[in-house]
């Protein structure tokens, strides 16, 4: 991927979290957002 390019993963659960992490990693040039379901909305 491309400097400035985004990365949407949805899910943190099983392999979603992991990605991220490495994804973020592998490619720090690129912006990782997580989208993940909450009981109650905090912002993080």
């Amino acid at each position: 991927m491309k400097e400035g390019e985004k990365l949407v993963i949805i899910g943190r659960g099983g392999t979603g979290g992991p990605a991220a992490m490495l994804s973020k990693k592998l490619m720090p040039e690129v912006d990782v957002t997580i989208i993940s379901e909450e009981d109650r909305f905090i912002v993080r």
